[in-house]
């Protein structure tokens, strides 16, 4: 056996959902057809896959219950949630990763008490300007959902760089309409990297398919050798796939992400 071609083997894939594997015939998401085929197949190759997503950890549940309803039977290893938390499958349950989760919850407490005190005199002009659709100000998390469209999205994440300047230790990120504050040690590639070391698994045997601004973590050759988008992801991410010599899709979605599944792995 050609040994550089074996340690190159991709042994886990992490995945998005929105823009990434979901459609919304269900409106709440559910995995595409062809992708939970794709996932059953993973199997039988020894091939495990994790979700990482925006999503919390009981929508992620719904997406997977919906998904087992139309045949999805390889559940996924972990699930990476709200671009944080570890979970870890034990059977048909997740149990937390620890002490990573712990460590989270101490540094999202941290991180949003010292953004929310800086934007505190700013949040009456933020809701003025953009109107969000939803306002998410809590322990754990600083999430602003506006309607995305002129450019209000990217307008607003200018306007909070301005705002938390020189605030140490955080980082925004944005997903479709969302804009969203993070600690710096956490995001979808740090979690993703957490989970790997847990199994023993080093970035080459990665392989992360997403297709927004908060997947860019996860989409660089120290966290995953092997990367990839759908045909219709941002500019950002095709540039930072491109870059680290991964896979773009000719086809947008759900089929853009088989598409990259079925090159990486056919390498």
């Amino acid at each position: 056996m050609d040994a550089t071609k074996d340690n190159n083997t991709v042994r886990l894939i992490s995945l998005d959902f929105d823009g990434t594997i979901l459609v919304y015939d269900d409106p709440a998401g559910v995995f595409h057809p062809e992708v939970i085929q794709t996932l059953n197949g993973l199997e039988a190759r020894g091939i495990r896959w994790c979700a990482n997503s925006g999503r919390d950890m009981k929508d992620q549940l719904g997406v997977l219950e919906r998904s087992r309803a139309r045949g999805l039977t390889y559940l996924p290893d972990a699930l990476i949630c709200s671009e944080s938390l570890v979970f870890i499958r034990e059977g048909d349950a997740y149990v937390p990763l620890e002490p990573w989760n712990a460590k989270a919850h101490d540094d999202l407490r941290n991180c949003h008490a010292r953004v929310q005190e800086k934007l505190d005199d700013k949040l009456e002009h933020i809701q003025k300007t953009y109107q969000p659709i939803s306002t998410m100000i809590g322990d754990l998390f600083t999430a602003f959902f506006v309607h995305d469209r002129d450019a209000q999205p990217l307008r607003l994440f200018r306007d909070l760089e301005i705002y938390l300047a020189g605030l140490e230790g955080v980082f925004l990120t944005r997903n479709g309409g969302w804009v969203a504050v993070m600690h710096e040690a956490l995001g979808k590639g740090h979690a993703l990297k957490a989970y790997a070391r847990h199994i023993g698994l080093p970035s080459d045997h990665i392989l992360a398919v997403g297709d927004q601004y908060n997947d860019l973590p996860m989409l660089i050759l120290d966290v995953a050798r092997h990367v990839g988008c759908p045909g219709d992801a941002i500019p950002e991410v095709r540039q930072a796939v491109r870059k680290a010599g991964g896979v773009i899709g000719d086809y947008p979605g759900p089929l853009g992400t088989i598409q990259v599944i079925k090159t990486v792995l056919d390498r």
